[in-house]
């Protein structure tokens, strides 16, 4: 076995001549221009790539991007999880993909003969991980999916002690972006908690080596450029490591280009990209200002029709149960954009009712609930059906008192279990949805039993769930 990190979240493995690559983010950026690979990848890595199979983990932007996976055969065998929803597979045929396969919870593929990928499902929305083996060397890319409890025992008995694991050790989560009228500066996250996740959850997995990933991007966008400082970096991922005297796994920071194979062990680059990051952000910034003020343009001559919101909002508002809605009776959530002229719209759920607004109208007390983002990104979540990526790219800033960001959080979840085909309540009961869960018993305990302790008055702690049983 071989394997090359390509990217934040991209990857290739090789074994029985076959190459395998994970979610390949690339080229350019993207969640609106805010996100970008840090390192860049280089031109000639890309050009290298020539893989026999892909596999996609989940449908965020920074692991399904449209212009890199365009780079490869239109043939090329394409895998996903199987989830209960289908937009994957349909994103994928509509782009042209003639093979795209579904890989259900638990099951293997054989790549090649000893060069098997088997895929496991986590997080009601569909996020996935895969465990690649191949000569006797087990790598379990655990990605962005955050396995604990039950569904983690259950990938490790089967796949006991992996050579090498990869996880995610920084935020993708929108709490950043809060802007609480009651508390001017508090933040609603706490960064530091990523690193020692995956600590704790390296050491569960009793690997030989942990790999930080799936979390090495930076911020080029003007409107996010300042959270450069928020994101968790793999040298404090480190200096956690550093700390607490955890020497079993081997910790191994690895970026774009770096690579292990049997023979001749670990290939990493001594470029101090995280020592010299301030340095090296400001001149990636410089080097892509082009780039940058073409969709600064863009975003400055856009804004939304009023009959877009309409539709959009109207379908969204009908696949609601009645319950939903009315948690938000009296709790209408205004949107304020930003573009070609100042826009607003009331969105009142338990009404039913889309209505533009006189942007100078809005203020703290007349509308205690605002999402403000620019009329681009407004109007692409409404025509692609993604607002689930609003929070994920930081180019959003979500306005309340502190008591009332649970609102948003909850708008959130609606967009979410709208967006992955769970709302209207009734696809819940469809076939494919029970025999997606079925195999997935253990998450369902597991979230039955955060719940239950929630109620109980105890907080969560992902490290109480990673502890062996």
């Amino acid at each position: 076995m071989r394997f090359r990190i390509l990217s934040h979240a991209g990857l290739e493995v090789q074994g029985a001549g076959k190459t395998l690559v994970f979610d390949p983010w690339l080229l350019g950026s993207t969640y609106w221009r805010s996100w970008w690979n840090y390192p860049p990848v280089s031109r000639e890595l890309i050009a290298s790539l020539k893989p026999d199979f892909i596999y996609i983990t989940h449908v965020h932007w920074d692991h399904f991007q449209g212009p890199s996976l365009r780079k490869f055969a239109l043939d090329t065998p394409i895998l996903i999880p199987r989830g209960n929803a289908h937009r994957t597979r349909r994103d994928l045929l509509d782009m042209g993909f003639t093979d795209v396969r579904e890989v259900a919870h638990g099951q293997s593929v054989e790549l090649a003969p000893g060069f098997t990928l088997t895929s496991y499902q986590f997080y009601p929305f569909t996020d996935s991980a895969a465990v690649v083996e191949c000569d006797g060397t087990v790598l379990f890319n655990s990605n962005d999916a955050k396995f604990m409890g039950g569904p983690l025992a259950q990938i490790l008995a089967r796949h006991p002690r992996p050579d090498f694991v990869f996880r995610s050790h920084s935020s993708a989560n929108p709490r950043l972006c809060f802007d609480f009228t009651d508390a001017p500066g508090a933040v609603a996250d706490d960064g530091s908690r990523y690193a020692g996740d995956f600590a704790e959850f390296a050491i569960r997995t009793g690997a030989r080596f942990a790999i930080p990933f799936a979390s090495n991007h930076c911020f080029l966008h003007r409107d996010t450029y300042g959270m450069n400082d928020t994101v968790t970096t793999p040298q404090k991922v480190e200096q956690v490591f550093a700390a607490r005297g955890i020497t079993s796994p081997q910790l191994k920071v690895m970026v774009s280009g770096d690579s292990w194979d049997a023979e001749g062990g670990f290939s990493i680059s001594a470029e101090p990209w995280f020592r010299e990051r301030a340095h090296r952000l400001a001149a990636y910034r410089d080097e892509m200002a082009p780039v940058l003020e073409t969709f600064y343009a863009l975003e400055a001559k856009t804004a939304v029709p009023d009959a877009l919101v309409h539709k959009y909002f109207a379908r969204f508002i009908a696949a609601l149960p009645l319950a939903a809605r009315l948690v938000f009776r009296n709790k209408p959530v205004t949107y304020v954009l930003t573009g070609a002229k100042p826009q607003a719209y009331r969105i009142d759920l338990w009404k039913g009712q889309a209505v533009a607004a006189d942007p100078s109208t809005v203020t703290d007390d007349t509308d205690p609930l605002q999402i403000h983002t620019s009329s681009l990104i407004f109007r692409q979540c409404m025509a692609l059906n993604l607002f689930l990526h609003l929070g994920i790219g930081k180019r959003v800033r979500f306005r309340s008192r502190r008591a009332d960001a649970k609102y948003h959080f909850l708008l959130e979840l609606y967009f979410n279990l709208y967006e992955s085909e769970m709302f209207p309540w009734w696809r819940m009961l469809t076939p494919r949805f029970v025999m997606t869960w079925v195999p997935r018993w253990r998450e369902a305990l597991l979230y039955a039993t955060i719940l239950a302790r929630r109620l109980g008055g105890r907080g969560f702690v992902m490290a109480d769930y990673l502890k062996r049983p």
